[in-house]
Parts: structure tokens; C-alpha cells; sequence
């Protein structure tokens, strides 16, 4: 009686963590479509509310990258992110004006969120004027 080899594809054992080329593929563009995509639309929310403040101050996003750095840099704007585990409710981005020694509030870009319904909002306080803009609505899930 010969034996059994583990290595040839014809007597091998499949095993319960082993799966097919087509059974990963579907794996993966599930993987893909429910955590991937939504994450990817919750940040460019993100991004696009934090464009809207700094536009708000000046800063021209034609420009490259770099420029826009200066940009910031040249009109004394600070961008603090704030993930404190403590506080979830203020995570996002606090943007500051530079004056002179003095760091002022200029409004405060909050965390993507998502409500029952699948849609992704992003809130932005403005410090000045005293007012909560909520932007967004992208359905995401």
C-alpha cells in the first residue's frame, strides 16, 4: 500500500482554512465594496470640508502641494488634528489663525460620521460667526 504524499494535488486534504482563487477574489471585492469604498468617500468628505475652511482664509488649491504648505505657512494658518481618546466627541481638525504670539480659533473640522440612514456627514464649526455647518449626505453603506 503506498503512501499518501501531502504535497500532490490529487491526495491532498483540503482543510477548512484553504478556499479557491474565485472564493478570494469574491472575499475580496466584498472586502472591498463595504469597507474600502466608504472609508475612501468618508475622507474625501473629509478633505473637502477641510479645503472649504482653509479657502475660507485665502488659500488657493490650484496650486501644488507644496504651495499650498506656503500658502498656510505665509498666512499663519495652524491645523492641530485632535484624536484624544478621552474626548471622541472633538476629534477632527482644529484650524488656527496665527496673530502675531497669539494662536485664535478659527473653526474646527469634526470626524466623518455616519447616521442610520448610511449617509456620511462631516460638521464644521465656525468660530467666528458662531455656527454649526454640517456638509455632506454622501450615502456611503
Amino acid at each position: 500500500m503506498s503512501k499518501k504524499n501531502p504535497l500532490d494535488p490529487k491526495t491532498a486534504k483540503t482543510t477548512r482554512f484553504e478556499i479557491s482563487e474565485d472564493e478570494l477574489e469574491a472575499r475580496m471585492e466584498v472586502q472591498r465594496k463595504v469597507h474600502d469604498e466608504p472609508i475612501q468617500q468618508a475622507v474625501a468628505l473629509l478633505d473637502a470640508a477641510l479645503e472649504k475652511v482653509l479657502a475660507s482664509l485665502g488659500v488657493d488649491f490650484t496650486q501644488s502641494p507644496e504651495s499650498i504648505r506656503m500658502q498656510q505657512e505665509f498666512l499663519g494658518i495652524e491645523i492641530m488634528e485632535n484624536t484624544d481618546e478621552r474626548v471622541p466627541q472633538l476629534n477632527g481638525f482644529f484650524v488656527f489663525v496665527i496673530k502675531g504670539e497669539t494662536l485664535i480659533p478659527y473653526s474646527w473640522v469634526g470626524a466623518a460620521r455616519i447616521n442610520s440612514r448610511g449617509e456620511c456627514f462631516v460638521d464644521i464649526q465656525w468660530f467666528m460667526d458662531e455656527r454649526l455647518e454640517e456638509t455632506g449626505g454622501v450615502k456611503v453603506v
